[in-house]
């Protein structure tokens, strides 16, 4: 039971991801669900196993681009690790959970142009103010609507923001 709900989360915001997403696009800018996944997992779990989650989440990514296989793993684990850092020095509230979203986002992107685009330097730094910036943004919106959401529904989904881990 403990891998399958991991799994089951992986498997609902891959789909909303894929179908959501685009259809909710201003533009070119769309939420990344998949960062708000891995951040809300390590936000709850803590950095090891955000992190682990993140490398799996990431890898399952990158196999839709082999040419850059292991690139979304890398920026994926630090996304997780970093939410699982947080969630025990961060205090509980909207407006906290917004700003490490949009963080988690806005580092995910930022790390994942300057690889992606290497060495052209200039165009990471074009894209990120204006991609990577809004993108963020609009994934931490969107975030807090789909952890609001998992409240509703029952989902302890970041009871631990501000409290130490045993």
């Amino acid at each position: 039971m403990k891998v399958l709900i991991p799994l089951l989360t992986i498997v609902v915001f891959l789909g909303l991801q894929s179908t959501v997403s685009d259809k909710i696009a201003i533009g070119e800018i769309a939420p990344d669900f998949i960062v708000v996944c891995v951040i809300l997992f390590g936000l709850q779990r803590g950095p090891i196993q955000g992190s682990l989650f993140g490398f799996l989440v990431g890898f399952l990514v990158d196999l839709g681009n082999p040419g850059y296989l292991g690139l979304n793993a890398l920026t994926k684990s630090l996304v997780g690790y970093a939410g699982g850092r947080l969630g025990a020095t961060a205090s509980p509230g909207t407006l906290v959970l917004v700003f490490v979203i949009f963080l988690a986002a806005f580092g995910h992107d930022v790390v994942y142009f300057f690889v992606y685009l290497w060495p052209r330097v200039d165009s990471a730094f074009v894209s990120i103010f204006t991609n990577a910036l809004p993108s963020a943004l609009y994934t931490a919106l969107a975030g807090i609507v789909v952890e609001r959401a998992l409240a509703l529904l029952g989902a302890k989904v970041v009871t631990r923001v501000g409290k130490e881990r045993q």
